[in-house]
């Protein structure tokens, strides 16, 4: 009885290690999982699922979502010069059941002179559709915002009408109202594996969008 009591405890040992460190591999990724992101995180949970970041400039910060973790591999993913240039990348990176990888990218800049002007043309350029955009002024900042649809056709990238087109480009210029700081914000939608539908709502990606843009405070 005795032998059996030992035989059944060790199968029960071995049952709940090998439990442990099935979860320890497959831990959930989050923004606190994560040693790099979790540098940039100045307060947990200011809203349900989000933080506070705080950009190694100490010249804004902003909500992340804790889904998201920010990309440090390779490097070049994260730069900062002094106080007055900041870009980075995050992501989420566990594999999604429908199919679809979520990124976005900040660039901040702090300049000389007032350059707002042509950062919104070469924004526009690149992510929007025929320059279609909006804006919105909040009490500190103002925000130039739209979203698009982009493809790939062969090796070329196309930008098509978000209103024939469901839109998988969401992004966004905002600007210090008292100073020539602003950030740049592009958050994208792509369908890694198409058998999974792939399938979303891009107004409310387009809000997600929103919230973070707006949630940019200058410091």
């Amino acid at each position: 009885m005795k032998k059996r009591t030992i035989i059944v405890s060790f199968v029960v040992l071995l049952t709940l290690a090998g439990f442990i460190a099935f979860r320890a591999m497959h831990k959930e990724a989050t923004a606190l999982n994560d040693s790099f992101t979790k540098e940039f995180i100045a307060e947990e949970w200011i809203e349900d699922e989000f933080h506070l970041f705080e950009s190694k400039t100490g010249q804004y910060r902003m909500l992340f979502p804790d889904h998201f973790q920010m990309i440090s591999d390779p490097p070049e993913f994260y730069e900062r010069q002094g106080d007055g240039f900041e870009e980075w990348a995050a992501q989420i990176y566990e594999y999604t059941q429908d199919g679809i990888s979520y990124r976005m990218n900040i660039r901040f800049t702090n300049e000389e002179t007032d350059l707002s002007d042509n950062i919104l043309s070469l924004m526009l350029t690149n992510y929007a559709y025929e320059n279609q955009h909006k804006e919105m002024k909040l009490d500190d900042t103002t925000i130039y915002h739209g979203l698009s649809h982009s493809s790939l056709d062969g090796t070329i990238a196309t930008t098509k009408n978000p209103n024939e087109h469901k839109a998988n480009r969401f992004f966004g210029l905002v600007l210090d109202q008292h100073s020539n700081r602003s950030v740049e914000f592009f958050y994208s939608i792509n369908c890694y594996k198409e058998e999974l539908g792939c399938g979303f709502n891009p107004e409310e990606h387009y809000e997600f969008a929103l919230k973070l843009m707006k949630s940019i405070e200058f410091l």
